[in-house]
């Protein structure tokens, strides 16, 4: 039986988002021990300057007020649902079998 290690599984979902043409940024340089932190913490899973930036650029007739009223429930409602929701993370942790794998990224279209 075959397995994948979460480096594996990491790894492959990485390619898969270059391939898109996003650009993949370093725990390293960004993390809140990076030389460019973004957050303050791991427990903050929304780059809040990046989305802020996003929201501004992509409704640039919304008030600015508006906005960041829409920002703080869209980080609120992040929060909530992490308190909620199984961790991903313990679905990659450790080994998965290859079948296990392919069947995540199916279900969520990746």
């Amino acid at each position: 039986m075959a397995f994948l290690s979460e480096a594996e599984i990491e790894s492959a979902m990485l390619d898969q988002l270059r391939a898109l043409g996003y650009s993949i940024e370093r725990e390293e340089d960004i993390g809140p021990d990076g030389h460019r932190p973004e957050r303050e913490s791991h427990d903050e899973v929304v780059l809040r300057r990046r989305f802020e930036d996003a929201v501004a650029r992509l409704n640039p007739g919304v008030p600015p007020e508006a906005r960041q009223d829409a920002i703080r429930r869209v980080v609120q409602a992040v929060r909530a649902s992490r308190l909620d929701a199984h961790d991903p993370h313990g679905l990659i942790s450790g080994t998965l079998r290859i079948s296990d794998a392919q069947a995540f990224l199916k279900e969520r279209d990746l």
